[in-house]
């Protein structure tokens, strides 16, 4: 009876296509999203490459010149100079800043007192904006006003004025901008240590491992991403800022802080060549980029972007 009943059951229809406007319908969703990145994005990124080929006075573009402002830009004596300064500035900030921004979060991660006032004093960097920044420490290391020319003459010794030796001005820069660079790596590293739950460490020191070996195969492991973001980020902040440089020693003394974003800067807005700032531009924008894809490739090891 059960067979008859189940030979007599209709049989399933068969499974409906997807209407066209089910499947559009995403698409279209997406739409207005998808024209505001091109509006804000693309578009200003396509102009700025057809500027960089033409001869420009300010915003009028004259005649095409192909890739000679890329190589008045990159090419030149000057310009290879430039580069150089950058690679110099953003691997000195770099190399103050992720250590010491590291160490902090770790040290801020254990059971100190007062560790609430202590996050808010070493934050503060981050509140100051660069400019401000600029100020200050140009201010700190004047050998004429600055605090530090006093205690430096108590040793019985010259403090030189760094903003005007071609020998220190580009590590008072570097001081600067790894003073306000490093807040973004404490605040990173601190937030994903607070997230690795105590049971591994716990198990780990059972288990025999020494703090070292704890920190290396248990903690940084679990970070590392995470100071992947953050290294990325000091490196693009600081390869592209201008106000630390502009405002601390304008790219002297005799170009040994001359960098390529102030070179873009001093181009467009106070020479008005803005197909060569545009050129430079977007070798700084094409930089970018492959920072990105190295540090992506290099620190996380497994060979995939």
């Amino acid at each position: 009876m059960s067979a008859a009943v189940h030979d007599l059951s209709v049989p399933a229809p068969p499974p409906r296509r997807p209407r066209a406007g089910r499947l559009l319908r995403p698409y279209l969703l997406m739409a207005p999203a998808l024209l505001l990145v091109a509006a804000v994005s693309f578009l200003p990124l396509g102009q700025a490459i057809w500027q960089s080929l033409h001869r420009s006075n300010y915003l009028d573009i004259g005649e095409f010149v192909g890739l000679l402002n890329y190589q008045r830009f990159l090419l030149s004596e000057s310009g290879i100079q430039r580069a150089w300064n950058s690679v110099v500035f953003v691997a000195g900030s770099l190399a103050v800043a992720m250590p010491l921004g590291f160490g902090l979060a770790v040290l801020l991660n254990l059971p100190l007192r007062a560790r609430g006032l202590i996050r808010t004093v070493l934050i503060l960097p981050w509140l100051v904006s660069n400019t401000v920044a600029a100020i200050l420490w140009a201010w700190i290391l004047s050998a004429q006003f600055g605090p530090v020319s006093p205690v430096v003459a108590a040793l019985g010794a010259t403090m030189p004025n760094p903003m005007t030796s071609q020998a220190l001005a580009m590590p008072a820069l570097i001081l600067c901008n790894a003073w306000g660079s490093y807040p973004l790596v404490m605040v990173f590293v601190l937030a994903a240590l607070q997230t690795i739950p105590t049971e591994l460490q716990e198990a780990a020191k059972i288990d025999g491992a020494s703090g070292w070996q704890r920190f290396r195969h248990v903690v940084f492991p679990l970070v590392r991403n995470t100071t992947l973001v953050t290294l990325v980020l000091t490196t693009l902040h600081t390869f592209n800022g201008v106000s630390i440089v502009l405002i601390m020693t304008g790219g002297g003394p005799v170009g040994a802080t001359d960098v390529m974003a102030l070179r873009v800067f001093e181009e467009g807005f106070k020479f008005y060549r803005m197909g060569l700032a545009t050129a430079g531009a977007v070798i700084i924008f094409a930089l970018n980029i492959v920072f990105t894809i190295v540090y992506m490739r290099v620190l996380r090891g497994d060979g995939h972007a």
